[in-house]
């Protein structure tokens, strides 16, 4: 089967204007003008952009039940608080979960998005569904133990790193939450078993301006969370130094590790980061969200960080849609190429989730999982990367080569 349109954004490659992909057997073929290659069956969708499927580096898809009833509005803790209150009240069952996940997972799907790096406080639940969709992507258990829960750390590992069935689609990662949720020795802990199972590891590092005074002091309005919680003891130790020189001497730093957010950063984490070859996930419309200082990605980028996009959960995020976070990216940085933007949301998500060799790019070899971007309203000259002035939904959206209809998010047959 043969995919053509005006233009193919190939991402390692340059644009092909009257370009076209060839698949077979669920992967990528052929690429090219599409004069020059052939095919039995052949789709043109005329005036649109072919892309590789969209990577969501850092979401939480079983929290898209809550959307729009938590809203950002006073500060990152009064956030976190709104969030735990209305996880008390209403302790989520299975099924709700599950729903949550699927909703998701449709929504991912319909917004192009073909990879996904989810957080999941529910693995068994989440993974179940997940595990079955058309999505790719790592499924991180998420860890907390700190104060009068640190005990439960080995029972909490054990739980995250249950495996899946024998899946190539979805693998299993550790999160470790955040350094004010997870204490030194866990974070150890999680690096440990990471490391022995070789698999990747997400955190929440760096989000609010007060994590530093927590991790070096075990002060400020995140200790006051942890007291509202019932969590705090006085053994929670204080580390003497920021967020990510913890992350860093406890081990959670490395090249498999995905950092969530890193919205205060200094100069000297920045490199940390990039030496130890971590991924950042800036996740842009959160970050606007809670008014955050103005995001360093640009800084990382040039200092050879691998920085790819996340949506955070539709708790603090109007939509799934990689493509509106892109957009949002060139309304505030006009300044960043088309070809920037498109590689920031495919080819660095799939390296951050370890899904470089098999996603991410149209390359031969890769398997065919696929956005298609409509420019019908475009003049005949317009430049391929006026998708991103626009707000069109994608108008196909490929998974191993089988269009995805109707019935968004479920596997391919």
């Amino acid at each position: 089967m043969m995919l053509k349109s005006r233009f193919l954004v190939p991402v390692d490659a340059p644009v092909i204007e009257g370009g076209a992909v060839v698949i077979r057997d669920g992967r990528i073929a052929q690429v090219g003008r599409a004069r020059d290659l052939a095919s039995d069956a052949v789709v043109n969708f005329g005036d649109a952009v072919i892309c590789p499927g969209l990577v969501n580096a850092h979401t939480h898809l079983e929290l898209s039940g809550p959307a729009g009833q938590v809203p950002p509005g006073d500060g990152f803790v009064a956030w976190l608080r709104q969030v735990a209150e209305r996880s008390i009240r209403e302790e989520p069952l299975r099924g709700q979960v599950q729903a949550a996940v699927a909703a998701g997972i449709d929504q991912s799907v319909s917004a192009g998005v073909t990879l996904v790096g989810d957080i999941t406080r529910h693995p068994d639940w989440t993974r179940e569904i997940l595990g079955t969709s058309m999505l790719r992507g790592v499924s991180f258990g998420e860890v907390a133990a700190i104060g009068n829960r640190r005990d439960l750390l080995a029972t909490r590992l054990d739980a995250v790193c249950r495996a899946l069935r024998p899946n190539s689609r979805v693998r299993i990662g550790i999160s470790p939450h955040a350094p004010y949720t997870v204490e030194p020795d866990a974070l150890r802990a999680c690096a440990r078993r990471a490391a022995e199972g070789a698999l990747p590891l997400a955190i929440h590092l760096a989000e609010s301006a007060d994590e530093a005074e927590f991790t070096q002091y075990a002060t400020g309005p995140l200790a006051d969370h942890l007291r509202e919680l019932g969590v705090w003891d006085e053994q929670i130790p204080q580390s003497g130094c920021g967020p990510v020189e913890l992350a860093d001497r406890t081990g959670v730093l490395g090249p498999a590790t995905v950092i969530a957010h890193a919205n205060y950063v200094t100069d000297a984490d920045i490199e940390l980061i990039a030496a130890r070859g971590a991924s950042v996930a800036y996740c842009p419309r959160t970050h606007d969200a809670f008014m955050h200082d103005p995001h360093r990605f640009r800084e990382m980028m040039r200092r050879g960080v691998n920085v790819c996009i996340g949506t955070d959960s539709l708790a603090s995020n109007p939509s799934l849609s990689i493509l509106d976070e892109l957009r949002s990216l060139h309304r505030a940085y006009p300044d960043l190429s088309p070809e920037d933007l498109i590689t920031l949301g495919t080819l660095c998500g799939a390296r951050a989730l370890g899904f470089a060799e098999t996603a991410g790019s149209i390359t031969v070899g890769k398997v065919a999982d696929l956005a298609v971007l409509p420019v019908s309203s475009w003049k005949r000259k317009a430049d391929w990367g006026h998708v991103f002035d626009a707000d069109d939904p994608p108008i196909a959206v490929y998974a191993s080569g089988v269009r995805q209809g109707q019935v968004a998010g479920r596997k391919p047959a």
